[in-house]
Parts: C-alpha cells; structure tokens; sequence
C-alpha cells in the first residue's frame, strides 16, 4: 500500500508529464520502424524505401536522445528529493529497495500508458521495448516471459551441455554489473559503445545524407517537436470516457450530432449574456 501511495504522489509530478511525453514520442518511431520492417520486402529495395527508413531511424534516433535527458532528470532525482533513494545528495546512505519499488512501479505505469494511448494494441512489443531501452536485453522481463512461452519449457529439460552454450552467450556477471543500459548510454555512451554507434551509423544510412532539418532535429534535444501520438490530440467524443476505447461508428455519428448542439446551446447563451 506504501508503495501505491508514494508512486501516486508522483504522478502529479510535471517531471514524469515530459518523461511520459517523451517516452510516447518514441514509441511511436518505434512502432513505426516495426511496421515498416514487417513490410513485405522486393529483391530489389527503392531508394524511397530506403529513405523512408532512414528518415524513420533518424528521427528515433533523436527521440532517444531527448527521452534519455528527460530519464535522467528522474535518476537524479532533480527537483524530488522526497522520491529520490539519497534524497538527491542530501542522505549518505542509499534506500536502495524505496528506488526499486519506485522504478518497477513507474516502468509498469509507463507500459500501460503507451498502451492506451496506442489504442490498447503492441502490448508484448511496448512492454519489451521499455524492459530493453531502461533495464538492457540482459534483464529485460518481458522478453525473457515471452521467450519461455515459446520455447514451451524447453529450457527445462535442457542438458548441462545446451545450458553451457547458452550461458556462454551472455556476458559475465561482473561485466553485467557494470553494463549501462541503452537508454543511459545513449548521453554517456563507453568507448566500445561509441565504436558500436559509429559502425551501425554507417550500415543504416550508407551514406546518403539526411535532410537539413533532420538533422537540426537531432541535434537540439529540446526542439523535439510533440506532434499527435496515439490517440493524444485526438478529439474526446472519439473515444470512449472511461475506458478511452474509440467508439463504433454509430456511436461517433451519434457523438458528432451531440457535439453541435453542445455548441449552438453555448453560441446561445454568450450572445444572451452580451444582449442583456
């Protein structure tokens, strides 16, 4: 109950708005980068598919950087230092389970949000995505859940010889420790991280040079532009009050008719209150 509480007290934080918004703008990229590679693909690729996921990248790429700032005003705590676990310098010692609680709490949160606002649809891909980009794919959950359905308990009946290989996969415990994850290193990115980024930089465009203003787009964090996502910016007669579901057409219609009334009877009222 403490720990519905303390989150809750949060959620009234302006921090967690521009996180959320942040978080949205790129899944939505993200979602759209998906829906692209699903694609059927020809043998031979136009250039126009090829920009098209260029331009897609780009702009993924810029909202990762502009969520990764908008994820460390919430690891530092800045201006909460009643969620912070050091209380933002101020305590010596670290309430390491108060920060776990918070960030299990806010990451839950962050999946259910997205997938109302994507109109309850890509749960499993909202979800892993989230685990992958604020916990890296060695402790991403989600994932791990929906590779065991999949595997059908597999792993259980595996030999020691097939559990050694795929352990030797994974990194060392020691280096898992220290690893950073992807949404961390897109600001503080290690030596061989920044070689990585380089390399993959290299495969995707190939070379073609972006656009003037996608690329002032990746440069300014803070010029993000929050475009509609989802259903935000969408009209609320649309969409059904409580559960937030867009309505069946019968219903819109219904809503459209309701809504003119709604403001003829305002339009009314003014020019009353200004004859009298």
């Amino acid at each position: 109950m403490q720990k519905i509480c303390s989150f809750t007290t949060f959620m009234r934080n302006k921090n967690l708005d521009n996180f959320l918004m942040a978080l949205l703008y790129y899944l939505s990229h993200y979602l759209e980068k998906n829906s692209l590679e699903k694609k059927p693909q020809s043998y031979m690729v136009g250039l126009v598919e090829k920009k098209e996921m260029e331009l897609v990248l780009s702009k993924l790429e810029a909202a990762q950087k502009y969520l990764a700032q908008k994820y460390c005003v919430l690891v530092l705590g800045l201006g909460m230092p009643d969620k912070h676990h050091m209380c933002c310098g101020k305590e010596k010692m670290s309430d390491t389970q108060k920060d776990w609680k918070f960030f299990e709490s806010l990451f839950t949160f962050c999946a259910y949000v997205a997938w109302i606002v994507f109109q309850r649809q890509h749960l499993t891909e909202i979800e892993e995505e989230i685990g992958r980009l604020f916990r890296s794919n060695m402790f991403n959950i989600p994932r791990r859940k929906r590779e065991d359905e999949e595997s059908g308990g597999e792993k259980k009946r595996m030999t020691f010889v097939q559990f050694r290989r795929m352990m030797a996969k994974r990194p060392a415990i020691k280096k898992a420790v220290n690893m950073r994850s992807p949404v961390l290193s897109t600001l503080l990115p290690s030596l061989r991280e920044k070689a990585q980024n380089i390399v993959e930089k290299k495969y995707h465009l190939g070379g073609i040079k972006l656009p003037g203003r996608v690329q002032k787009h990746m440069q300014s964090l803070d010029s993000v532009p929050m475009s509609v996502v989802g259903i935000l910016g969408e009209p609320r007669c649309l969409f059904n009050p409580h559960t937030l579901l867009p309505l069946e057409p019968k219903e819109n219609a219904k809503s459209s008719k309701r809504l003119p009334s709604l403001v003829e009877r305002n339009n009314i009222q003014i020019q009353d209150a200004l004859e009298s």
